[in-house]
């Protein structure tokens, strides 16, 4: 009996997978002006519905000009939209709560991304991330990292973003800290900065000078209380994060992105805890230079990669598509892809297991649909 039961459960997981591997990854947006290309530099979908995705379209004569693009169909049709300024990053509460980083300033969602109002201005912001409508973050350079408590009327600085900067025997100018990624499952978060290698150091031969040490640095503050209290810490990484992901599991995602071209890869997935950025390599090819990844409700991850063209893992040409899932981060499972993708980096957001989107720096927009 217990011998049929684990066929049929072997029978029934085999059936699962047959089935998610006949869901394909269709464009259903393509910007294809002649003359110009649209580099859409992030994606936000709040709900199966509503997606927004946002960049900078540039023409022949290099001028560049900001646009969104908003779907509220699931994907079935999209309108594109012009913005003021050029968008560098979104962050969505919901269908109608949402901001845009730009190039200038804060912007908050108008019509679910139709339109926006500004909310800050101020060069330098990377991201934004909100608890709710009154309560967020902006983070960016120089060690810029600001909370609001009433939606972005007013800004006072996160204190820990300047200690970070010169703990833990680090001895380094604090303008030069780039706070680039902020990451809340709940009221767990994470926000990480980077250290450049040619920030200015303390006075050689000094104490200081001493224990100050060689390389690259990162800087985490982290939070379980929803940014009451902020832990800090910094670490050695020669290379750069390119995206955290928290899961509601208890672990983390890090994308390590190596800039090195002798590196033998371009970018690697660790799942981590707590700030040990390489407790377990999950994904890493060298003919893959992943650019995203996400989480799944249920434990899994979605890696978007990109196939570089010949041999080297870092080539600034636009190459294929690769999308891979794993429903326990050990078995990856390369997906269907729309043939016409590629790209050089593409980002992905989900809104739930069977709705999510992808948008490459080449104007294209591809949706997870399931296989006829």
């Amino acid at each position: 009996m217990r011998a049929a039961a684990s066929a049929f459960a072997l029978v029934l997981l085999g059936s699962l997978a047959t089935l998610r591997a006949a869901d394909r990854w269709k464009i259903q947006y393509l910007y294809d002006q002649p003359g110009s290309n649209f580099e859409i530099r992030d994606i936000a979908c709040p709900s199966a519905q509503r997606c927004v995705a946002a960049g900078v379209i540039t023409d022949k004569n290099d001028r560049q000009r900001g646009a969104v693009v908003v779907t509220s169909d699931g994907g079935r049709h999209w309108s594109q939209y012009e913005v003021r300024e050029q968008p560098v990053s979104l962050f969505f509460l919901d269908e109608t709560t949402g901001w845009m980083v730009t190039d200038h300033g804060l912007w908050s969602a108008v019509e679910g991304g139709r339109s926006w109002n500004k909310v800050e201005i101020r060069k330098g912001i990377l991201q934004a991330h909100f608890l709710d409508a009154n309560h967020g973050y902006i983070a960016g350079t120089p060690s810029l990292l600001d909370e609001t408590l009433d939606g972005g009327k007013t800004w006072t600085k996160v204190p820990q973003a300047s200690s970070a900067s010169i703990g833990a025997g680090l001895v380094i100018d604090a303008r030069a800290v780039s706070y680039d990624s902020i990451t809340f499952e709940g009221p767990h978060g994470i926000i990480v900065g980077e250290i450049d290698p040619a920030a200015p150091k303390a006075a050689k031969g000094s104490v200081a000078a001493e224990r100050q040490p060689p390389g690259r640095h990162v800087i985490i503050l982290e939070t379980s209380d929803g940014g009451k209290k902020w832990s800090t810490g910094s670490i050695a990484l020669e290379a750069g994060l390119g995206r955290l992901r928290i899961s509601k599991h208890g672990f983390t995602l890090a994308l390590v992105v190596y800039s090195d071209a002798h590196s033998p890869l371009a970018s690697a997935v660790f799942q981590t805890s707590s700030w040990e950025l390489k407790s377990r390599l999950i994904f890493g090819e060298r003919d893959r230079a992943v650019t995203d990844v996400a989480l799944l409700d249920d434990g899994g991850a979605v890696v978007v990669a990109v196939e570089p063209p010949g041999n080297a893992p870092q080539v600034p040409i636009p190459g294929k598509l690769k999308i891979l899932e794993s429903r326990n981060l050990k078995l990856w499972q390369e997906m269907d892809v729309d043939y016409r993708a590629v790209a050089q980096v593409a980002v992905v957001a989900v809104a739930d297991a069977r709705h999510i989107w992808v948008a490459t720096d080449t104007g294209s927009i591809l949706g997870l649909v399931e296989g006829e």
